[in-house]
């Protein structure tokens, strides 16, 4: 049954002073009580709600009709306070009212008598009769305490309906044990049964009142998922809002891994005795969903099925953010200074992809025509070079010189170097020729990253070197590169 039919049959049912009882059974967790309390609220700001008293009664921990019939009254609350919890003065007005129905005779015998503790059945009893017209929502009846039956409290609410002429909401979850009694006598309790089984994109618009990327995003994710449990589904906007804050000024791809990782790390910790995966599985995961590294003849089924969730879902690998946001989900909490430390080294890397890509865009100017455009290509690269240097790998520096060289630009290629270098020198490892070269380097660019790896690596005396090597097959690119800037007389 969709929240739309659900909507308007709790809407009639409110409108209506009639006595009637209707019952909204569905799954735990689907948000039934939150869907209850948020259509009353609705319907109060609307001014639909007929009757003009309302009580909230949990039935958790309840042992008997005593403690029950004590417990509505003691939660009534005008209509014009719904969405507010019972205080000490709803309290205190309803005892008022109370004692006001009572004859000033009856109140003062009361007050003086000596056995007054022997009479606190019959005022609870008092504060039973004072019920009439009040609308009631009981939720959670399959947690009452052991010694009160379902029985017991459908009779309750018989009376309730036939005698007090109140309306009743029955909160209850399928498929509890225990229950028999409900099925047996519902019959001659219920009026109106409603099956709540939300979609997984209307237990997000349930969920999630907010607008924007984030509210979008989330409920994309959460109906990959089919996440349909409300707590579960707060629990995601909760921690993304506490997280999101810190992520101010980001690039949008770390917001979209934060809110992607949450709602699947909370779905996994909360929600594995449902199919998902274990959150450990999925912070251990590394590459092997690609299958580097996998021995899949060790897979279980249920492991074959869980990878075959996440590759669905558009999860790759877990990275060092990522653990930190599956030990926010684990804790509740998120540690500032982690967070933003491993959230900038992301950050990072997304700038160099995008700034790799727009350096690669104005390439285009060379590769892809035949206009005799040499000052154009030369002016947008050289502009483009330098203000993307922090990102550009040692390849594409080569290639730029390359192309400025076979152009007649050598000025500008000793420019762009000497730039670069200044840019990036204290990336000590960037500048060991051993990574990043193939069959023609540029001369310019191999003599300057020498002379600045050299002044980098820890050196040994030459006569060191030698002796090490002298015994063995193989050497290292370092000794090379020491060898090399070795003086004549040193040898």
């Amino acid at each position: 049954m969709s929240i739309e039919v659900i909507k308007a049959q709790i809407d009639k049912f409110l409108e209506s002073d009639a006595p009637e009882v209707i019952a909204i059974k569905g799954a735990w967790g689907v948000g039934k009580t939150y869907s209850w309390k948020k259509y009353l609220n609705e319907a109060k700001l609307r001014d639909r709600i007929k009757l003009n008293r309302y009580s909230y009664v949990s039935m958790f921990g309840v042992n008997s009709l005593e403690s029950f019939k004590y417990a509505i009254f003691e939660n009534v609350v005008s209509k014009n306070l719904i969405g507010t919890e019972p205080s000490v003065d709803t309290f205190k007005k309803n005892t008022s009212d109370l004692l006001e129905s009572m004859s000033r005779k009856s109140f003062d015998f009361f007050r003086s008598s000596p056995l007054l503790k022997s009479f606190t059945p019959a005022i609870d009893s008092l504060s039973f009769l004072s019920l009439n017209g009040t609308l009631i929502c009981i939720d959670d009846l399959e947690r009452k305490g052991g010694n009160l039956t379902i029985k017991d409290v459908l009779g309750l609410i018989s009376m309730l309906k036939e005698q007090k002429k109140c309306k009743i909401a029955l909160l209850l979850n399928d498929n509890e044990e225990g229950m028999d009694d409900y099925e047996k006598y519902r019959e001659k309790v219920i009026d109106i049964e409603l099956e709540f089984a939300p979609t997984a994109t209307e237990c997000a618009s349930i969920a999630y009142e907010g607008k924007g990327y984030i509210y979008e995003t989330l409920a994309e994710l959460t109906k990959k998922l089919d996440i349909r449990n409300i707590r579960v589904l707060k629990k995601i906007e909760r921690l993304i809002n506490l997280a999101m804050p810190y992520l101010d000024g980001y690039e949008q791809d770390i917001k979209y891994q934060l809110i992607n990782s949450l709602t699947l790390f909370s779905w996994c910790y909360y929600g594995s005795s449902n199919g998902a995966p274990t959150l450990d599985f999925v912070t251990n995961i590394g590459y092997s969903l690609f299958g580097i590294g996998d021995d899949k003849k060790k897979d279980t089924e249920e492991h074959i099925r869980w990878k075959a969730i996440l590759r669905e879902y558009g999860y790759s690998n877990t990275d060092d953010l990522d653990l930190v946001l599956a030990n926010a989900v684990r804790t509740g909490y998120f540690v500032e200074d982690t967070l933003k430390q491993e959230a900038t080294k992301n950050n990072g890397l997304v700038i160099a992809s995008k700034t790799q890509q727009s350096f690669s865009d104005t390439w285009h100017l060379y590769h892809d025509t035949f206009e005799n455009n040499q000052n154009e290509v030369i002016n947008a690269l050289y502009d483009s070079f330098k203000l993307n240097a922090r990102y550009i790998t040692p390849v594409n520096l080569n290639g730029t010189v390359t192309l400025f060289r076979e152009l007649g630009e050598t000025k500008k290629c000793s420019e762009l170097i000497d730039f670069y270098i200044s840019l990036r020198k204290e990336e000590k490892e960037l500048f060991d020729l051993s990574n990043f070269f193939g069959d023609c380097p540029d001369e310019e660019v191999v003599y300057k990253f020498r002379e600045i790896h050299l002044t980098n690596v820890t050196t040994e005396s030459v006569k060191q070197i030698l002796e090490r090597i002298s015994g063995r097959n193989g050497w290292h690119e370092r000794d090379e590169l020491i060898l090399a800037n070795t003086t004549v007389d040193e040898y």
